[in-house]
């Protein structure tokens, strides 16, 4: 038997109840149902791996769905069964967005499962995107995602890109079609070409920066010594960087710049190190090749910055299995050692 909580509350006592906890601004929901009738979802719920607090708080947000007819909602299960999400996936998935269950499967969900499927190409790839992104069932994928592909098709951007793209950025597809295109303007006075392997990383960067944002990030940037020629070229080959703190900015030039003495011009060719952690990665590597320089263990000392650069598991092979009784264990304990031990 399911116990309403007390933010849910039958009217009458046997005609319809009222989700008495409203959200801001938003008035009483009454919705009717016959009270030998109000167990019906709860105790599908909980047959299907729901707990009751899980329960409890989706009828609380989302109050009519206990008036749903039970044998609506088992197809829509089944289907998110067959698209590979285990109990606890589905469990997790309506807890977080339960308006999901509101949706037809033959005009929404499964219309929008076939579009993901033609950009992720597998289920376990759609199961992965829903994990991190609910709302990808509730929308009208096709038109609003739709439009957006065929600006960033229409600018040259292959289709493998966008769909690794949209894997991991879903959001980003989900602009207004102008505010897409405006991006590309705004790509391409940055000197992004169509096409480009970085067109679409640039377009998403700026679709999180209006135009004073940009000019801050700009200003930022100048006060650490850098020319606006610099800022630019540190874009195009890393949009990323233009989305950097100041903390990490300043960081990466105290340590490079005043304890190493590189200059700003040598930070601006490899903006990529804004993108790597300073303790994790930078230093650790800084102080393998310092300690194999001074037992004479390499032959020419390599330049730093391409070190940065280098994949985890071509590092260690080069610079630290080989030389490994060299190494100390607190350096090794930091780099990602345990991914060849």
């Amino acid at each position: 038997m399911y116990t309403l909580s007390k933010n849910i509350h039958l009217l009458s006592g046997r005609n319809s109840f009222i989700n008495s906890f409203s959200l801001k601004n938003e008035k009483p929901i009454a919705i009717k149902i016959n009270s030998t009738d109000i167990n019906n979802v709860p105790d599908f719920l909980k047959k299907n791996g729901f707990s009751d607090s899980y329960i409890n708080s989706i009828i609380s947000r989302y109050p009519r769905l206990i008036s749903t007819k039970v044998k609506t909602l088992q197809p829509k299960f089944t289907l998110l069964q067959e698209l590979g999400l285990s109990t606890s996936d589905i469990t997790d998935l309506i807890h977080k967005n339960p308006s999901i269950l509101a949706y037809s499967i033959d005009t929404t969900l499964l219309p929008n499962i076939n579009f993901l499927q033609s950009y992720f190409h597998s289920n376990a790839n759609i199961v992965k995107a829903l994990k991190k992104s609910n709302w990808l069932l509730t929308m009208d994928l096709p038109k609003i995602i739709g439009s957006n592909v065929e600006i960033l098709s229409e600018c040259g951007v292959r289709d493998e890109r966008i769909s690794s793209f949209m894997l991991q950025y879903p959001r980003f597809f989900t602009l207004k079609a102008d505010q897409m295109k405006n991006n590309v303007s705004r790509a391409e006075k940055f000197g992004f070409k169509k096409g480009s392997g970085m067109f679409i990383h640039a377009l998403f960067v700026l679709s999180c920066m209006n135009e004073a944002t940009v000019k801050a990030k700009f200003e930022m940037f100048e006060r650490y010594g850098w020319s606006e020629s610099d800022i630019v070229s540190a874009f195009k080959k890393s949009p990323y960087c233009l989305g950097v703190s100041e903390q990490k900015v300043k960081a990466v030039a105290d340590f490079f710049i005043e304890e190493l003495g590189y200059s700003h011009m040598d930070i601006s060719s490899k903006p990529t190190l804004f993108s790597y952690s300073l303790e994790k990665r930078v230093k650790p590597r800084y102080e393998v090749l310092k300690i194999l320089k001074s037992k004479g263990l390499v032959k020419s000392t390599p330049s730093l910055l391409s070190v940065m650069d280098m994949p985890e598991k071509k590092f260690l092979e080069k610079f630290v299995l080989v030389h490994i009784e060299e190494v100390p264990d607190r350096i090794l304990q930091t780099l990602n050692y345990s991914i060849l031990s």
